[in-house]
């Protein structure tokens, strides 16, 4: 340890009433690293008191303090020291995630509240002492568990479908009441319990995985809308994380195998591709095709870079969403379906050909065959699990079939089509009595149209402005959004009775 006398003239000649400051051996590293000597002084009493060691920082977290200035530096060090870091893992991260949250209150212009009510930590203590397990806490989340003790669990991380959202969390609520509510289904791989950094309360909703599906379902059972306090119904369901693109204008020339290897070069974590092939012309695809990757983490990395414009495949930029998540459906719901899904057929094979080749295993309901694939419904379930195992894989019109049981309609997919629809409905109705005008960049001239079809050009000096003197009305902006090609703007447009002049709309 360093000690320093400084006299009350602020020179370093020690006097009779001098006071002993104590420094940590890192003290010199810290101002050698460039931080002001009052920041470095406050981290330094920071090493001393024991809540953190120099060795627990990374050089980002002891540059970072030097992008605030003195006194903000000096609120972030105080707020660190005064939060809880026992359970926390990383605290270079953690040091970083507070700098964050000061830096969104200064924007918003709010302080730190000294009201805020976190967990019991001894409720908590005893929790992680009776379960076995580990307890790591960041500025965004709170995760218990991941993996857990071996004497629970000592199998491989579990797959999708052991996850579940949970949702309606009262804000001050922690992992000591939520853990003996949860754990009555299964073991519990981890639990995540998200917070907002700016309260130091948690967000209102968690995840929890499991060690098994059977665990998951049993939870939502068991947990969905329970009343976990006085008034308080929480609601639980299967989490379904996306791992799944949809990419369009892909080549209708390509092949599944060129399509890995072509996206495997510029992204990582692809673990296949789902391919629809057109139904007259099994040499072609439909022009897109679903990436399915390890997890939602990657595929979210996936879509950033293929979204980013800076990647091009086969030479050009492809369209990039999230495909509609797969959920499993309940297996009480599926032990019960009649029906087959076949795909893969040849464009020769008709309804009744598929009659009378599935009706050898018992009365048929309907055939119902849509492009390259149908529909197989079966009175009896029996009967349509002897064909499924007898006829999956099988030649029929020199196509290999895939026959699986089909899945009962997804009622919030159903949602999701409809929402898409009534939203389209909106875009073409707001075209329907509106007369826009654009701006071509490479042919340098104006274009008015109206229903989103082209009709003439303009010249190029021919000006806005002159459609609200034309009118002579009175002017009212409203906002509507209107897409056009890939590209979709948002405007303001000059009310004219019977049409709608946009102030600009530019389109390339």
């Amino acid at each position: 340890m360093a000690t320093e006398h400084i006299n009350g003239n602020g020179t370093d000649e020690p006097v009779e009433s001098s006071v002993a400051v104590t420094h940590s051996e890192h003290f010199q590293t810290l101002l050698d690293a460039g931080l002001p000597r009052k920041v470095a002084v406050k981290l330094d009493e920071i090493y001393i008191a024991g809540l953190v060691s120099h060795s627990d920082l990374d050089d980002r977290a002891i540059e970072a303090p030097k992008e605030f200035n003195e006194e903000g530096a000096l609120q972030v060090l105080l707020q660190f020291k005064d939060s809880d870091l026992s359970h926390v893992q990383n605290k270079s991260a953690f040091l970083c995630g507070v700098m964050k949250t000061y830096r969104q209150r200064e924007k918003q212009g709010t302080k730190v509240s000294d009201s805020t009510k976190g967990p019991d930590e001894a409720k908590i203590k005893a929790l992680l002492e009776r379960t076995g397990y580990t307890l790591d806490v960041t500025t965004g989340q709170r995760k218990y568990g991941g993996p857990p003790p071996g004497s629970t669990h000592a199998g491989v991380q579990p797959t999708v479908g052991t996850e579940i959202f949970v949702g309606k969390i009262p804000r001050d609520l922690f992992e000591d009441e939520l853990v003996p509510l949860f754990e009555k289904a299964g073991p519990i791989w981890d639990l995540r319990l998200m917070m907002d950094p700016l309260s130091g309360l948690n967000r209102g909703y968690a995840f929890i995985t499991f060690c098994t599906k059977e665990a998951a379902q049993q939870a939502v059972k068991l947990c969905n809308n329970n009343e976990i306090r006085p008034g308080k119904h929480i609601g639980v369901c299967i989490s379904v994380a996306n791992n799944r693109l949809f990419v369009g204008s892909i080549p209708k020339s390509k092949t599944k195998e060129q399509i890995v290897e072509e996206f495997a070069k510029v992204t990582e974590g692809l673990n296949d591709v789902i391919l629809y092939h057109q139904p007259d012309d099994k040499k072609k695809n439909r022009g897109f095709c679903f990436l399915e990757y390890e997890d939602h983490k990657t595929a979210a990395q996936a879509r950033r870079r293929l979204m980013s414009g800076k990647v091009k495949v086969w030479g050009n930029v492809v369209t990039v969403e999230w495909a509609d998540p797969i959920e499993d459906p309940d297996p009480e719901v599926m032990a019960k379906v009649k029906v087959l899904f076949v795909r893969n057929l040849a464009s020769t094979v008709t309804e009744e050909l598929l009659e009378e080749t599935f009706c050898q295993f018992g009365k048929l309901e309907r055939v119902k065959k849509l492009k390259d694939y149908a529909f197989i419904h079966f009175e009896e379930r029996d009967n349509a699990v002897k064909a499924l195992a007898e006829m999956h894989g099988k030649d029929l019109e020199g196509e290999q079939i895939e026959i699986v049981f089909a899945k009962p309609p997804d009622q919030k997919r159903k949602e999701r089509k409809a929402q898409r629809q009534a939203a389209k409905t909106q875009i073409v109705s707001a075209g329907n009595n509106a007369l826009f005008i654009g701006f071509n960049i490479s042919e340098k001239s104006f274009y008015w149209f109206d229903k989103i079809n082209i009709y003439r050009p303009i010249p190029i000096w021919w000006p806005i402005y002159r459609a609200s003197l034309l009118y002579r009305v009175k002017i009212r902006d409203a906002p509507i959004m209107i897409f056009h090609g890939r590209f979709g703007y948002r405007f303001f447009y000059k009310q004219t009775g019977r049409y709608r002049f946009p102030i600009f709309f530019f389109f390339l």
